[in-house]
């Protein structure tokens, strides 16, 4: 957009005048778009804070974090009022020498004005005489207070879900000061594998009032696990959302025990009938070619007998550890009880399945020195198959073998 000209005669002053007294100017102006950025910008060369913010950077990336919650009901009543109007509040932020110092903003609406057609906002410095009377820069929104005092972590974000607030739980449990936590992406303090399910749910709790909730992973923090929920308010439209983050670490970890107890074997830690129940008929349901290989421990009874429980139970965990890292792909692995395996793979490695593992069976007896060797017996799925019908023909299939033994 063309500047407009400054006639001399009206103020003395031409544009190459105004640029040589930037320097001097005790406050420093600057226009907002309707997204909050910096789309024009007359302040010192130095900035008023002691640096610059230039063009496109989102206005509140130098607040001080007590006081973002301040600017941002400033903001939200600036931009939903008519043209004309303005408002002003003290509050702190960040100088050049990474300090906080108190400034009067006061915004004012010139939406209307076909040449400005922003928000305009100037800052000045509030003298150190007078910035310790003004209440402006202490805490006055009641969700900063309230916020403090829960034992939770509380985010607010803003219309647009970048981060205006951080309470010191949420900062102690992410691992992250207020200022990394307001210019990072919300996504970024998850693990990647979550970050499109926290990108949805902020995107759909901005554009209408609403609440999501979920158990995501966080990355690099000082917890492991929470639970988070997403709320936003508003009639017609959201001014704000809070994020509310819980520390659930232990009771994940507490319910990942109680998965592996109810799904594995407690000896070998392979999956238990129950598990492999599941997996078949999950398989079967999205019918993906399965074979299934019966293993049956020929000689395993003597070892019990002659060594003692403890020799055969360093044997099948031995027999697991062999078989959980076999040959092939994409192999799950059972324990059906005392020295029954299960082993299912894609129907294209049948052919392969029962040599593979009788060859395992030979490693290990070798390596623990008992004469163990072992049947084997083949199933693979046919259409209208349920997981006991396949278990079934694979099981038969053993016995045919062990017969011929």
């Amino acid at each position: 957009m063309a500047a407009a000209r400054v006639a001399p005669e009206q103020t003395g002053i031409d544009l190459e005048l105004l640029d040589r007294l930037r320097p001097f100017l005790a406050e420093s102006l600057m226009v907002l778009d309707a997204d909050w950025t910096v789309k024009a910008n007359l302040a010192p060369p130095g900035g008023l804070i002691g640096r610059g913010l230039g063009l496109g950077v989102h206005t509140l990336e130098d607040m001080h974090p007590d006081d973002a919650v301040q600017i941002l009901e400033l903001g939200m009543q600036a931009f939903s009022t008519e043209p004309g109007w303005q408002g002003s509040k003290v509050v702190r932020m960040r100088t050049g020498e990474g300090a906080y110092a108190p400034y009067e903003i006061t915004a004012i609406n010139c939406f209307d004005d076909p040449v400005i057609g922003g928000m305009v906002v100037r800052t000045r410095e509030v003298p150190t005489d007078l910035h310790e009377d003004l209440t402006g820069i202490h805490r006055t929104s009641a969700i900063e207070t309230l916020a403090e005092v829960l034992p939770i972590g509380v985010l607010l974000l803003d219309q647009h879900g970048q981060v205006v607030f951080a309470n010191e739980t949420a900062c102690d449990m992410l691992g992250r000061e207020p200022e990394a936590l307001k210019r990072d992406e919300l996504a970024l303090i998850f693990d990647e594998a979550d970050r499109p399910q926290v990108t949805e749910a902020v995107r759909r709790v901005t554009a209408e009032p609403g609440r999501e909730e979920g158990t995501l992973h966080l990355t690099s923090a000082r917890v492991e696990w929470v639970s988070c929920r997403f709320s936003s308010d508003g009639s017609d439209e959201v001014t704000s959302v809070v994020v509310t983050l819980e520390d659930v670490t232990e009771r994940r970890a507490a319910e990942v025990a109680l998965e592996a107890r109810a799904n594995h074997d407690s000896l070998t830690g392979l999956r238990n009938r129950a598990s492999l129940h599941d997996l078949l008929r999950d398989r079967l349901a999205r019918h993906v070619p399965t074979a299934v290989a019966f293993l049956d421990l020929d000689g395993f009874k003597a070892v019990n007998d002659t060594w003692g429980h403890d020799r055969g139970d360093r044997f099948l965990v031995a027999m697991a550890d062999a078989l959980r890292v076999g040959p092939f792909e994409h192999v799950e692995v059972a324990r059906m009880g005392g020295d029954e395996f299960v082993v299912v793979a894609d129907a294209d490695q049948a052919e392969r399945l029962a040599d593979c593992l009788a060859g395992a069976v030979a490693a290990v007896a070798e390596a623990e020195g008992v004469p163990v060797t072992g049947s084997v017996g083949i199933g693979v799925d046919a259409r209208g198959d349920t997981p006991q019908d396949l278990l079934r023909r694979a099981d038969e299939a053993m016995y045919e073998a062990k017969s011929r033994r």
